[in-house]
């Protein structure tokens, strides 16, 4: 199957902050079809530690051997009309970051006071807290059973009524609401805090600050501790003011380090006092916006640590899935080495820097930098041996050197993320050093441990390459085969099978019916433009059934993909000349392949079904599936070059080669550039053809059609 283009589907995050440049890729990219890749691609995700996957991709699989998080089952596969009609990928594997946050579990319900506002990556507007502080306001009230009704229903009207705007304006004059009235003195701490909360709204930071800080010490719980958490809020609001650019962009150093200082000592402060309470779980991630903001990426990294190695997600103020999108936003992309200490997330930085950028042959990386980190692997000296094995085979091209540090037995249960990282790199160390059989019997003999849903299919991409290459193409199709990706299947058949094992395919019971679909549609077109005429016109009785035409009230429908209405063309043209069915031209150009009437027909074929630079005639590069050597003899069918030999041969009809001059000139319609594939002709040979038939064939239809000669 050819790449197909993948619309990358990114986390509505809104972030704030540096953009992880080193993290995801474009948003529009193909899959790749192989294991080793060193290059950034979303679309190429695998299940196994390593340089090409999207940095927060080797952070979750970490993460899920740690528990942390959990993979539940994906989505159901999808219809074969589904794989052929969307942009996207059919299987598990390869699979885009956001496939992998897909499949992680739910996360629990946040802790209370852990709304919108207090995400960790601190992103959004402090309105956003507003909905959930008016349930919470009124909950207090609620615990307040001494005070008066008339006073609680103006507190509550009150607190309803606050609809901020959040305009960073700290010399904006007060709001022109009234203050609320109240009457009791248990009442007015509330009415404070109401003053006090639409200051805050309002981007009067001092205001707040000095209605909050009054309030730390109210004798009603709910006050006194929102209150306290609140100072460290406004202080990190009046710290971050100013310090985005127009598109959200952090600009360093221009936070308030005074401010910063004052939100740290108060969000430690209610920490220190509150350790368990209604706004932990939001201090916490806020303290790691303060060391963002402040710059201070030791302390950044020690609190993404402990965020990373809680036990009790309840305590986080936002789900695994965004923390670690906030970790790779703010911290890997942008992180001194020298600033990291927790395994997991050096691990994470040292795979990026051994990320092969385009074009370069830079080693971010050396081998020195990585045995240096070893005291700090202490407590995962395998992931620290996996490491220099990565490094061995990705940067060093040492693949003898990765196969010394990695484990050369099997494993004898379901594999963690990193064992099965260990296992994979062995079996590419192994092709590398061209010990295929050994990497054969790694690849089958992990199947059966492989852990749903992303390992199997790695596994079977990693046989697929071997088989083929192996010159063992058919036991992919063997009966019992555990390679049953349809997409690798149908890469090979399309790209790499000889014409027995497709029409094998095609013929075949048991296979699935696209399959048998895709199996066809390839023998024929490569028994068509490969000369193989005789055999075309033997499988063309293979042809499916026309589908009925759609009644003339149905809405467009795409055809069926792959198309064979080409193999069923029954010889007119649009262009006024005809030619007998396919049928007959297969039968014809088999008793006389160089007839130029025969040949101008089967151009004729490739031209109205629309199969000029057919992606079959596209393979895969030679390190990826489908880029073995084709088991089909024969090269690229090229109309321009046809008709070049059509033009040469002095035995061509005048009214063919009239026609052909016309097509010929066509294949350059209407931009300027070939579309018939084969060796570029220059401006002055397409003018010679076009004076040529307005010259020597005047009378025919096709000369008076032609205008230009583009």
């Amino acid at each position: 199957m050819p790449s197909k283009l993948l619309a990358l589907i990114f986390l509505a995050a809104g972030l704030l902050g540096a953009a992880p440049a080193w993290a995801s890729s474009d948003e529009i990219c193909s899959v790749t079809w192989k294991l080793k890749l060193s290059e950034l691609n979303d679309c190429n995700n695998q299940p196994f530690l390593n340089p090409g996957n999207d940095s927060r991709v080797n952070l979750q699989l970490m993460l899920l051997d740690a528990g942390k998080a959990q993979l539940h089952t994906p989505r159901p596969p999808k219809t074969e009309q589904e794989r052929w009609s969307e942009p996207e990928l059919s299987g598990p594997a390869p699979f885009t970051l956001a496939d992998l946050d897909d499949m992680i579990e739910p996360p629990p319900a946040p802790a209370p006071g852990a709304d919108a506002s207090d995400r960790a990556d601190g992103e959004g507007s402090r309105c956003d807290s507003n909905s959930a502080g008016a349930e919470r306001f009124d909950a207090a009230l609620a615990a307040s059973p001494a005070l008066p009704a008339a006073d609680r229903q103006t507190l509550t009207a009150a607190r309803a009524a606050l609809k901020p705007s959040c305009a960073d304006n700290p010399k904006a004059p007060p709001p022109s609401a009234p203050p609320v009235a109240v009457k009791s003195a248990l009442a007015k701490p509330f009415a404070a805090y109401l003053a006090g909360a639409q200051a805050f709204y309002d981007g009067r930071y001092e205001v707040a600050g000095q209605y909050f800080g009054a309030l730390q010490t109210s004798r009603q719980p709910w006050l006194r501790e929102t209150a306290r958490y609140m100072l460290g809020r406004v202080a990190l609001n009046r710290a971050q003011a100013g310090s985005f650019d127009e598109f959200g962009e952090l600009q360093p150093g221009k936070a308030d380090a005074k401010a910063l200082t004052e939100a740290d000592a108060a969000f430690n402060a209610y920490l220190h006092d509150y350790p368990k309470g209604a706004y932990a779980a939001s201090a916490r991630g806020l303290l790691r916006r303060t060391a963002w903001l402040g710059g201070r990426k030791a302390d950044l990294a020690n609190a993404f640590a402990r965020a990373f190695a809680g036990t009790d997600p309840a305590q986080r103020n936002v789900s695994e899935v965004s923390l670690v999108l906030e970790a790779d936003a703010k911290l890997l992309t942008q992180a001194d080495p020298a600033s990291l200490h927790d395994p997991r997330l050096l691990a994470t930085v040292d795979l990026l820097r051994m990320r092969t950028a385009p074009g370069s042959k830079d080693m971010p990386i050396d081998r020195a930098s990585l045995d240096a980190q070893k005291p700090l692997f202490a407590s995962q000296p395998e992931l620290f041996e996996y490491l220099l094995a990565v490094h061995a085979l990705y940067d060093e091209d040492a693949p003898a050197a990765a196969l010394a540090l990695l484990p050369a037995a099997q494993p004898k249960g379901p594999m963690t993320y990193l064992a099965f990282s260990r296992q994979v790199l062995r079996g590419l160390a192994l092709e590398q050093t061209g010990d295929h059989a050994g990497a054969h019997a790694l690849w089958l003999g992990l199947m059966p441990l492989a852990r749903p849903p992303l390992q199997h299919a790695t596994l079977e991409l990693g046989l697929a390459m071997n088989d083929e290459r192996g010159g063992a193409l058919g036991q992919v199709f063997a009966a019992g085969s555990p390679i049953t990706d349809p997409d690798l299947r149908e890469i090979l058949l399309q790209n790499t099978a000889g014409a027995a094992l497709l029409r094998q395919q095609a013929k075949s019971t048991s296979a699935p019916e696209q399959e048998r679909r895709v199996a066809l549609h390839t023998l024929l077109y490569k028994e068509m433009t490969r000369g193989r005429y005789r055999d075309l016109v033997g499988d063309l009785e293979l042809l499916p059934p026309a589908p009925p035409p759609p009644p003339a009230s149905a809405t467009y429908q795409p055809p069926p993909n792959p198309d064979f209405s080409p193999f069923r063309w029954q010889g007119h043209s649009e262009a006024g000349y005809d030619c007998p069915p396919v049928r007959q031209i297969a039968a014809d150009l088999a008793r006389d392949p160089h007839a130029p009437a025969n040949l101008v027909c089967l151009d004729e074929i490739v031209r109205i079904g629309n199969l000029d630079g057919d992606e079959l005639d596209k393979p895969p590069p030679a390190d990826e599936l489908g880029g073995a050597p084709s088991l089909f003899p024969g090269g690229p069918y090229s109309r321009l070059e046809s008709y070049k030999a059509l033009l040469a041969n002095p035995n061509t009809p005048a009214t063919i080669r009239a026609y052909v001059l016309y097509r010929a000139v066509e294949c350059y319609a209407p931009s300027g550039y070939d579309h018939c594939g084969g060796v570029d002709v220059p401006t002055a040979q397409r003018k010679a053809w076009f004076t040529t038939l307005k010259a020597d064939y005047a009378g025919s239809v096709w000369a008076q059609r032609l205008k230009y000669y583009w």
